[in-house]
């Protein structure tokens, strides 16, 4: 046998290999892939980012800290990057003062699009400021990371960690 056709050969068996086991995949009909009993179940659950949570628990907490405390002095604590959280619309301030926007459709989008600028005035005010209204008075970056080192990957949803997330700035977890 020549080498062209000994190539010629493999290529074939290659051909023949592929279409054995893309058949195999397909249901007896030959349509799309059968299904196979707990598939559905079995598919990874929605993957929530770190950063994700983390944000989440900051935002929670500073709005807290807004409504428990006086928000100017909040606001003055957190310094320079106080103007940040205005700029991205995190915190607004109206004819009562500054209060915190939840709902991230109202954030400014590129403070959606460039995060880091947005996470550092967030760290900056939990670091600023203090949570009092629990058991002890402790500084909010400690309350959040306490939060993260107990509950982070404990949940499989965004809502789950909203949830979680909320009972933890009331106290009730």
């Amino acid at each position: 046998m020549s080498h062209r056709e000994r190539r010629a050969t493999a290529l074939l068996t290659a051909a023949v290999s592929s279409c054995l086991a893309l058949s195999a995949c397909t249901s007896e009909e030959g349509g799309a892939p059968a299904e196979t009993p707990g598939a559905a179940e079995s598919a990874s659950p929605e993957v929530v980012p770190r950063t994700w949570v983390e944000r989440e628990v900051r935002v929670r907490t500073l709005d807290r800290m807004m409504t428990e405390g006086d928000p100017q002095e909040v606001m003055d604590n957190t310094g320079d990057l106080g103007e940040r959280l205005l700029e991205t619309r995190i915190v607004q301030e109206g004819d009562d003062g500054y209060v915190v926007e939840l709902d991230k459709d109202e954030w400014d989008p590129d403070a959606v699009t460039f995060t880091t600028r947005l996470d550092a005035a967030l760290a900056e005010a939990m670091s600023a400021n203090e949570v009092t209204w629990c058991e002890e008075t402790v500084p909010g970056d400690e309350f959040v990371r306490s939060y993260l080192d107990e509950y982070w990957e404990a949940f499989d949803s965004e809502e789950e960690y909203v949830e979680s997330i909320e009972a933890y700035v009331d106290c009730r977890s």
